[in-house]
C-alpha cells in the first residue's frame, strides 16, 4: 500500500513519521521549496506531548522541543492579577523547531518540495493519483489531505467550505528580548479587558525570544493596511493603556515577520473521508484558536489514522477513525465559539463564571 500525503505541515509530518514505523510507502507532497514551517509558536499540552514522546523512540530525539510552560497569570491592563493557575506538562514550542523535530529522521525521498495540489486523476471512477502545480503527479493508493483550514483536498472531495468569520483578529509575531525571556521563563502572561474584546498575550519560547499575541475585536478598531509601519503603529496605539511590559515587548519585535490573522472555523463535516481520500488536521476540522487545541488535534488525528489503517481495511479504517475525533474535535469547536463571546462581550457573563480562555478550560476538563 502507497500513502500519498498532500500537505507537508505538523498533521502529514507526524502521520508520515507512524506510516513509516509500520512499513508502510509514504510521500509527503509539500507546496513550498524547503519548507521546514511557517507561522511562529502554539502551546502544547499533555496529548500532543505524549505523541511527540513516542515519536521520539522512532527519530531517536532525547528530548523535547520548546520550553516548559508552568503558570499561567490573567491580569487587567492596570496589572491587576485576575487569575494565577498552575500549568501541568504543557509546552510553548516555535512550529519552526517542531516542524524539523519531525523531518529530521525521515529517509531521504520521502518528502517532495515544490508540489502544490491542484486535482486528483481518475481511472474508471476511482482516484489513482494527485497532480501538482509544477506538473509532476504522484500515483498512490490512499490519498491524505493535511494542507491546512484552507485545503484544496477537502474542496475537492467535498466542495467548497462555507467558513464562519470568528469575529476576532489576531496580530501575532516573536520579540527577541533575552531579559524579559528571562524574567518570564516557564510563565504565560495574559492582559486582558474587562469590558471589551481586547488582550494580550505573551510566552516565552526560547532563552531569548517571546512569542505574543494581540487579540482584538475589530468592531473597536482594525486596520486595512498591515504593512510592517502600519501594522507597528496600530499595536501600539490598541496598547497604549496596557502595561509599560507590553510596550517593551512590541518595541523588541521585528514587525516584518508580524501579521494579521482572521480567526475562522467551520461546521463539522459529516465524514473526514470519500473513497480512498481522508482528511486530517485543520483539513478536516478548524477550530477557533481560543481552546490552543489545533496542532494537538491535528497530531492525535495522525496517530489515530496510523493505527486504524494497521488493522483495518481502509474503509472501515477511515470511519472508525471519523468515529472517534469527531465527538472530540465538535467539542472543541463549541468550545472555541463560547470562548470567543465571552472574550467579546465579558460584562455579558457573571464573573463567577468567567472562562478563561486556553488553559483554564482545558485543565477543568480533566
Amino acid at each position: 500500500m502507497k500513502v500519498v500525503i498532500i500537505g507537508g505541515g505538523i498533521a502529514g509530518l507526524t502521520l508520515a513519521n507512524y506510516l513509516l514505523k509500520d512499513n508502510v510507502e509514504v510521500i509527503v507532497n509539500e507546496r513550498a521549496i524547503g519548507s521546514r514551517g511557517g507561522g511562529h509558536a502554539f502551546l502544547m499540552h499533555t496529548d500532543g506531548l505524549s505523541v511527540l514522546k513516542e515519536l521520539s523512540d522512532i527519530t531517536q530525539h532525547s528530548e523535547l522541543p520548546g520550553q516548559l510552560v508552568e503558570k499561567f497569570v490573567l491580569s487587567r491592563p492596570n496589572g491587576n492579577a485576575v487569575q494565577q493557575l498552575p500549568l501541568d506538562n504543557w509546552r510553548c514550542i516555535k512550529r519552526t523547531e517542531l516542524t524539523h523535530y519531525l523531518y529530521e529522521k525521515l529517509p531521504e525521498g520521502v518528502i517532495k518540495d515544490s508540489r502544490l495540489f491542484t486535482h486528483f486523476i481518475y481511472e474508471e471512477g476511482r482516484i489513482v493519483a494527485a497532480a501538482f502545480e509544477n506538473g509532476e503527479i504522484e500515483y498512490g493508493d490512499l490519498f491524505v489531505g493535511a494542507d491546512g483550514g484552507f485545503s484544496k483536498v477537502r474542496q475537492s472531495v467535498f466542495g467548497a467550505t462555507a467558513f464562519i468569520p470568528g469575529k476576532v483578529k489576531e496580530v501575532v509575531g516573536v520579540a527577541s528580548n533575552e531579559a524579559l525571556a528571562t524574567q518570564y521563563k516557564s510563565v504565560f502572561n495574559k492582559f486582558q479587558r474587562h469590558d471589551n474584546g481586547l488582550a494580550f498575550g505573551m510566552i516565552p519560547s526560547s532563552d531569548d525570544e517571546l512569542v505574543w499575541f494581540m487579540q482584538y475585536d475589530p468592531s473597536i478598531s482594525d486596520v486595512e493596511d498591515s504593512s510592517e509601519q502600519s501594522l507597528a503603529e496600530f499595536c501600539h496605539r490598541l496598547m497604549a493603556n496596557f502595561p509599560p511590559l507590553v510596550q517593551e515587548v512590541l518595541n523588541s519585535n521585528d514587525f516584518k515577520t508580524s501579521y494579521i490573522w482572521n480567526t475562522r472555523d467551520f461546521e463539522m463535516l459529516p465524514s473526514f473521508s470519500f473513497e480512498n481520500v481522508v482528511l486530517i488536521g485543520d483539513a478536516a476540522h478548524l477550530t477557533l484558536p481560543f481552546t490552543s487545541a489545533g496542532t494537538t488535534n491535528a497530531m492525535m488525528d495522525a496517530k489515530l489514522l496510523a493505527s486504524k489503517l494497521k488493522v483495518l481495511d481502509p474503509k472501515e479504517a477511515f470511519e472508525a477513525y471519523y468515529q472517534e475525533r469527531s465527538k472530540e474535535v465538535a467539542a472543541h469547536l463549541q468550545l472555541g465559539r463560547t470562548l470567543r463571546d465571552v472574550f467579546l462581550a465579558p460584562t455579558d457573563f457573571p464573573a463567577d463564571e468567567f472562562r478563561i480562555p486556553l488553559i483554564a478550560d482545558k485543565l477543568r476538563s480533566r
